[in-house]
């Protein structure tokens, strides 16, 4: 990779922190995939994203703190893009909708990370992975808060909320984990609506 055309100026990685914060997690995602994650080093990341030695020491301390922030920032892409989706719709079942669909198409646009979290989850420290399994939970309850919603509103039945919101995290990821499987009769699309009707039959009254 040619780092001269990406290396941002001083001034860009003082000024522009998201920016440098994604170009380290997208340097160190490729290098994680192609490598590995116990043979990259920190400074190849640094050169790899074009971002001075110092300034991604200051963003991550240690590598495993690299797996926190690609979990972060899948969380932040689904939460952003749903805030914005669903502003103004009050039905339920649309809304439950919506934030599957989403989900399920954020987390295939954002693959190789999701595997990455799934592969090298128990080798991080213990905060690490603390954090990452919050996360989690943080993803879960947006679930959970729609469907709580639709029972309280007598459209949705009374289930486990908990379990059925994991559920949907748990579909969502089985494309990414058994893609070798569904990819051979199923688009992405063709899986989500198979999959959110599934959901949507245990729920709905």
């Amino acid at each position: 990779m040619d780092t001269h055309k990406i290396q941002l100026t001083v001034l860009d990685q003082i000024a522009d922190a998201d920016r440098v914060r994604k170009k380290i997690i997208d340097a160190a995602s490729a290098l994680y995939v192609k490598k590995g994650f116990n043979a990259t080093s920190i400074q190849e990341i640094s050169e790899a994203a074009g971002v001075s030695l110092p300034v991604t020491y200051h963003y991550v301390k240690q590598k495993s703190a690299i797996m926190r922030m690609i979990m972060e920032d899948v969380l932040n892409i689904f939460r952003e893009n749903l805030l914005r989706m669903i502003r103004g719709i009050d039905d339920p079942v649309e809304k439950l909708t919506i934030a599957g669909r989403l989900y399920f198409k954020v987390v295939d646009q954002q693959r190789e990370k999701a595997l990455l979290i799934y592969q090298k989850s128990n080798s991080l420290d213990r905060a690490s992975k603390a954090r990452i399994m919050e996360l989690e939970v943080e993803v879960s309850k947006v679930f959970a808060e729609m469907i709580q919603e639709g029972i309280d509103l007598g459209v949705f039945k009374k289930v486990d909320v908990d379990l059925t919101a994991y559920n949907i995290i748990i579909a969502a990821h089985m494309w990414i984990l058994k893609h070798w499987h569904f990819k051979n009769r199923l688009t992405l699309d063709k899986y989500i609506d198979l999959q959110l009707s599934n959901i949507l039959d245990t729920l709905k009254i």
